[in-house]
């Protein structure tokens, strides 16, 4: 009888190396492709060999199902971490930061935008965990060398660590992009990276606070300098004590206005609106991490929203010299309103330091919430009881309202589609963002009416703008064949402003380069708020120079003006950008871009500096 022998597998050790390291490697180029970047492909193949060794590591030191399950999961959650950057980069084009995961409570309001994010092409980010899962059980099953098997295991790891490391803090720089960062090493090194520097940050404010005090007698000069233009010009306080409303429309593109679809208006209301109101079409988001929240705290305090969760979670409790807290100052009844729960990035808390004497929300005792639509209040619905609210409201009053209705994924109820689009939009992103875009249209259309109606029209100064886009790259070649409109990155962050002032009957169109920083200091101009205030924006009646720049939704630093668009590299380097002639087209000297990415680079900072030391009340307070 033959005697059986036990076969010792020692080579699968390396097998099961080289099969975490391909899977990682490929996946991670998949997702830098569609980044559209080159990857540097031997420092992400450094990172990915030591995640294979690790994960091996673990595998082997503890021959056991134990073992097996947790390597397995630990691939499992690097591999949810790398397609939760995919999707979030889609939307936010940037990587997930460890300063967000305090706000994964907030994913159930946002489930539907979530998903409409998703691509059946996606299936590829998992394809390789049921192989790695076979390959896991089949190794497990099998006799491996027992040699020395934990001193292998822990130099394996101990190697596979070492080699992240490096790929983390070698090439990495905070210049870079979070893009760029991942096409030099792949995520888990980026991911590393940003956590150190968000702690090395945190150290360096506290040494950075011995130095306020120069900094502010800067920013005191800066913006007591600026102050003196709107103040001495003949149209600061021309509507003083006007009433204010301020629309928030939710992701309210500029290019569905105007348009018609076989003989239907897409927007008839907003276009009326335009024809007796001044018209900004060439106005840009200033979005940040914190998406609708930060385009209200840009509108209503002119500085950068730099947070790395957004403003209203990360600074809830810094004091603001914003737009509301300016007019409480001069005796105004503030309210802001929004359709959602009070809690919904953290409103509650934030509106309280914003200045708002009145939060109505979904919750609140005078807000009917019979009528949801997607993710709270239909917009028809909140305008008409905000209407009903003004009339007993103490005047002069300031009303901001965020709306909700035009949300990912655009799902509008079909007794709400009154749209006749002809087959090719049936059922597509295009057909139901502008179904929806025509819903609010109705809406703002009905709101005005009241608003004349109660003679409140010719005594408030009404205004009007996009918060972000709503349709996304890929969408662009879908919106080019139905509407034969590029949906490029410029067209894509560029939103609609209007702003109607008591008794205006004739429109004008100003086709100058602004964004959402320039509303309040256009607002307080015209209102007469006395000053100095920390608005890095500029007067739209007094303007002169076209600009807006940009700290996110692209690369920090891009800015388009009048006659120059200067594009950031990733890499962070300014010789490494491309400035752009306007009137051209073509390609121009550097110079011609370096003062105004100075001007931004320095307005960046310093919003920064005011908001992680929260000091923009201490500027003017110094002696």
């Amino acid at each position: 009888m033959k005697q059986h022998i036990k076969r010792t597998y020692w080579y699968f050790p390396i097998l099961m190396i080289g099969l975490v390291t391909a899977f990682w490697f490929f996946k991670t180029l998949y997702f830098i492709e569609e980044l559209d970047l080159s990857p540097h492909k031997k420092l992400i193949l450094l990172s990915s060999g030591g995640f294979g060794l690790v994960i091996a590591s673990m595998f082997f030191a503890r021959r056991s199902l134990i073992g097996s399950l947790a390597a397995f999961s630990v691939y499992f959650i690097m591999s949810f971490l790398l397609y939760a950057d995919v999707v979030y980069e889609r939307y936010y084009d940037a990587i997930l930061h460890i300063e967000l995961a305090g706000q994964a409570n907030q994913l159930g309001e946002i489930a539907d935008s979530v998903v409409s994010l998703m691509y059946k092409s996606d299936l590829l980010y998992w394809a390789d965990l049921p192989l790695l899962a076979i390959s896991f059980y089949f190794i497990f099953k099998k006799n491996v060398a027992d040699d020395n098997r934990i001193k292998q295991a822990a130099a394996a790891g101990g190697v596979g660590m070492a080699a992240i490391l490096i790929a983390a803090f070698l090439p990495l720089q905070p210049a870079h992009t979070d893009q760029y960062k991942v096409s030099l090493t792949g995520i888990i090194p980026a991911h590393i990276y940003d956590i150190a520097q968000s702690y090395r940050e945190k150290v360096l404010a506290e040494e950075y606070a011995k130095q306020q005090k120069k900094q502010l007698a800067i920013l005191k000069q800066k913006f007591e300098d600026k102050f003196e233009t709107p103040a001495e010009s003949a149209i600061f306080g021309k509507y003083k004590g006007k009433n204010l409303i301020m629309v928030q429309a939710e992701s309210l593109n500029t290019f569905p206005i105007g348009i018609n679809i076989k003989g239907q208006d897409i927007t008839p209301n907003i276009d009326q609106l335009i024809a007796t109101s001044s018209y900004y079409p060439n106005t840009y988001l200033q979005i940040g991490r914190g998406n609708t929240s930060d385009a209200e705290f840009v509108a209503n305090n002119s500085m950068y929203p730099i947070a790395a969760k957004g403003i209203y979670q990360t600074y809830p409790d810094n004091h603001f010299m914003s737009l509301p807290v300016a007019l409480n100052n001069m005796g105004y009844t503030t309210s802001a309103t929004h359709g959602n729960s009070p809690d919904f990035w953290n409103r509650q808390e934030a509106y309280r330091q914003q200045g708002y004497d009145q939060f109505y929300h979904i919750n609140h005792p005078k807000i009917d919430r019979k009528e949801i639509i997607g993710m709270g209040i239909s917009d028809e619905s909140i305008f008409n009881q905000m209407a009903d609210l003004y009339k007993e409201m103490e005047k002069p009053f300031y009303n901001f309202i965020v709306t909700l209705s035009v949300h990912r994924p655009f799902e509008l109820p079909i007794e709400k589609q009154s749209l006749d689009l002809p087959p090719e939009f049936k059922d597509t992103p295009t057909g139901n963002y502008l179904q929806s875009v025509h819903y609010f249209d109705q809406a703002i259309g009905s709101f005005i009416e009241e608003l004349k109606k109660d003679n409140l029209w010719d005594n408030t100064i009404f205004v009007m703008y996009g918060d972000h886009y709503g349709l996304v790259p890929k969408n662009e070649p879908e919106i080019k064949k139905l509407l034969g409109i590029t949906f490029d990155e410029k067209e894509r962050f560029r939103v609609p402003l209007i702003i109607h002032h008591p008794g205006q009957v004739k429109g004008q169109v100003n086709t100058i380069t602004t964004s959402q920083m320039d509303i309040y200091p256009t607002i307080s101009t015209l209102l007469g708020i006395q000053g100095p205030l920390i608005q890095f924006g500029e007067s739209l009646d007094l303007k002169k120079e076209g600009f807006a720049g940009f700290a996110y939704e692209t690369t920090r630093f891009t800015y388009f003006t009048d006659d120059y668009d200067y594009t950031a590299s990733h890499d962070g380097q300014f010789e490494s950008g491309t400035c752009v002639d306007n009137r051209t087209g073509k390609k121009a000297d550097f110079e011609a871009c370096r003062g105004v990415y100075n001007k931004l680079r320095n307005d960046v900072q310093d919003s920064k500096f005011l908001l992680e030391n929260n000091m923009v009340r201490k500027v003017f307070e110094m002696e």
